[in-house]
C-alpha cells in the first residue's frame, strides 16, 4: 500500500469563499454636511437602507451644504463618501483659487470663506490645547489669532514625477490617489518654484525616454539667492544625462543641482553658487535638500514669538533643541541681548553647516551633534540653562519632554508642525509643574490641514 507525504502546507476543510462586498459601498443618499474635520473633509450622517445612522467623511464641502454623496470606501469609524449632485450651497463657499483644487491632494480647504478658515484654524489651535489639559475658557483666553502665509508663498515642494505611454507629469498626487497630476498653476507655491516646474517639464520630455522615466521626485527649495533641487532617481545619470542636468540648470540660473539615487548620498551635479539664507544677518549655507521653514512669512512670523519671550523672560542661558541649521539659533543668541546658547541638532550636514556659519560670526553659539530622540538633555545638562526652545520633526519631542518636565528651566519654548504630538509634549510639560503662558497658532500650509504652533511655558 502506497503511502503519500501530506504536504505540510496544504490544508482541510471548506473552501475558502471570497470575502463579502461591503454592501454600503456605492450606495447614495442626500445630505447636509455638519462641520469640518480635523482633515479638512466634511462630516455628515447617512441613514443607511437598515435603518443605522453612518458616519461619512466627504472632500470639499463646507457646514450646511446639501448634497447627494456615494459612499467609496471604508474610512475609520466611517466611509469616505464622494459628492455625485449639489443640492444648495451654504452662502460662505468661496470659489477655489486653483482650477485644480478638487483634483489635487495638496489643499483642502480653498472653498473655505477667509474669515472662516482663519476661525478653523485657530479652533483647531484650541481642542489641541484643551486636550492637553485646559477648559474652553482658558484655550479661548492663551491661543493667539492664527499667524497665516499668504497665497504663492510656499518656499519648498517636493514634485512626484511620472513618464509613461501618456506623457511627462511634474506634480502632486491626486486625491487619495497615487495618480501623479500636472500642476501647471498653483495658488500656494511660490512662482519661482512654478518657473522651475515648467522648465523641468521640457527637459524631460527632450530627454530619452528611458532615462526620463528613472526620475521618480524632484525637491526644490528656494534659497535667498536661488533654487537648490534635488532630484530622486532609481539609476545612477550616465555621462550623457550629467552634461544635460549641468546645462539645464545654468540655463535656469540654479543655485545647485543634486541628484539622488535610492538610499545613496545625494550627489551634486551643477553646483554654481552655494544656496545660502540668512538668519539675523548671518548667512548659512542651505544642505541640498535641508530643512526650512515653509515659508518666509512663517519663518518670520516664529521668530517674532521667539523675540517677544525673550523679553518677557531675559534669560542668559538658553539652547535650542532639534536646531536645523539655525532657524531660531540666531535669534535666540543675538536679538536683544546677546546670550550664551547651545544648539544641538542630530544631522551631521546641518551641524558642519552651522558651526561653519558660527565660527564666521563669531555668535555666542555652541553647536554639537546629538540625537535628542535616544540622548536627551538631562539634569545636570539642563540646570545651568534658563531657557529652552525646541523645535522636533512631527513625532515630536516625547523623551526631551520628559526630562524637561523633571529637571528644566524656568521658561520653555516648545514649537511644533503636529497638534497632536504638541498635545502630548505640553501635557507632559504641565504634569511636570509648567504652565502655559501663550500660544501663537501659525498657518503656513495654506488651505491644508496642518498648523504649526508656537506655545511659551513658565514652571509654576
Amino acid at each position: 500500500m502506497k503511502h503519500h507525504q501530506r504536504n505540510p502546507r496544504a490544508r482541510g476543510g471548506r473552501k475558502r469563499q471570497s470575502a463579502r462586498r461591503d454592501p454600503l459601498i456605492g450606495f447614495e443618499a442626500p445630505v447636509t454636511i455638519e462641520q469640518v474635520g480635523a482633515r479638512g473633509d466634511g462630516i455628515a450622517h447617512v441613514n443607511a437602507p437598515d435603518g443605522r445612522s453612518v458616519l461619512v467623511y466627504v472632500d470639499c464641502v463646507l457646514p450646511g451644504d446639501e448634497v447627494r454623496v456615494a459612499l467609496r470606501s471604508k474610512r475609520g469609524d466611517g466611509y469616505g463618501a464622494e459628492v455625485v449632485a449639489e443640492i444648495a450651497r451654504t452662502a460662505l463657499f468661496n470659489e477655489p483659487r486653483c482650477s485644480h483644487f478638487k483634483e489635487c491632494g495638496g489643499c483642502a480647504l480653498q472653498h473655505m470663506d477667509d474669515d472662516q478658515y482663519r476661525d478653523w484654524k485657530r479652533q483647531k489651535a484650541k481642542v489641541a490645547v484643551q486636550r492637553a489639559g485646559l477648559d474652553a475658557d482658558e484655550a479661548e483666553r492663551l491661543v493667539a489669532p492664527v499667524e497665516v502665509s499668504p497665497a504663492q508663498s510656499r518656499r519648498r515642494a517636493g514634485f512626484s514625477v511620472h513618464v509613461g505611454a501618456t506623457g511627462v507629469h511634474v506634480g502632486f498626487h491626486g486625491r487619495f490617489s497615487h495618480t501623479v497630476l500636472n500642476v501647471p498653476d498653483c495658488a500656494v507655491l511660490r512662482p519661482e518654484l512654478m518657473a522651475f516646474r515648467a522648465a523641468f517639464v521640457t527637459f524631460l520630455e527632450a530627454c530619452p525616454p528611458d532615462h526620463a522615466r528613472d526620475i521618480k521626485e524632484v525637491f526644490v527649495t528656494l534659497a535667498d539667492n536661488g533654487l537648490d533641487v534635488v532630484v530622486h532617481a532609481a539609476k545612477d545619470p550616465d555621462l550623457d544625462m550629467r552634461q544635460d542636468l549641468a546645462e539645464f540648470a545654468d540655463d535656469n540660473d540654479l543655485a545647485r543641482l543634486s541628484w539622488k539615487t535610492g538610499d545613496e548620498p545625494d550627489e551634486p551635479v551643477a553646483a554654481r553658487r552655494i544656496p545660502v539664507v540668512r538668519f539675523q544677518g548671518v548667512d548659512v549655507a542651505v544642505p541640498p535638500g535641508g530643512f526650512l521653514q515653509a515659508t518666509r512669512e512663517g519663518e518670520h512670523a516664529l521668530v517674532a514669538a521667539v523675540t517677544s519671550a525673550l523679553e518677557k523672560a531675559q534669560p542668559r542661558q538658553v539652547a535650542d533643541l532639534f536646531c536645523g541649521i539655525g532657524s531660531f539659533t540666531f535669534a535666540l543668541a543675538l536679538a536683544g541681548k546677546r546670550r550664551s546658547t547651545l544648539a544641538v541638532e542630530s544631522d551631521p550636514r546641518a551641524v558642519e553647516l552651522l558651526q561653519y556659519a558660527v565660527g564666521q560670526s563669531g555668535s555666542p553659539i555652541q553647536v554639537i551633534k546629538r540625537d535628542l530622540f535616544r540622548q536627551p538633555l538631562t539634569g545636570d545638562e539642563l540646570s545651568n540653562l534658563d531657557l529652552v526652545l525646541f523645535d522636533p520633526p512631527r513625532a515630536g519631542a516625547l523623551s526631551q519632554a520628559e526630562q524637561l518636565a523633571a529637571t528644566g528651566p524656568e521658561w520653555v519654548i516648545a514649537v511644533s508642525c503636529n497638534p497632536a504630538t504638541f498635545t502630548r509634549d505640553i501635557r507632559v510639560l504641565r504634569n511636570g509643574g509648567y504652565e502655559l503662558e501663550q500660544v501663537v497658532p501659525i498657518d503656513q500650509f495654506l488651505w491644508s490641514s496642518h498648523l504649526e504652533m508656537f506655545a511659551l511655558l513658565r514652571r509654576a
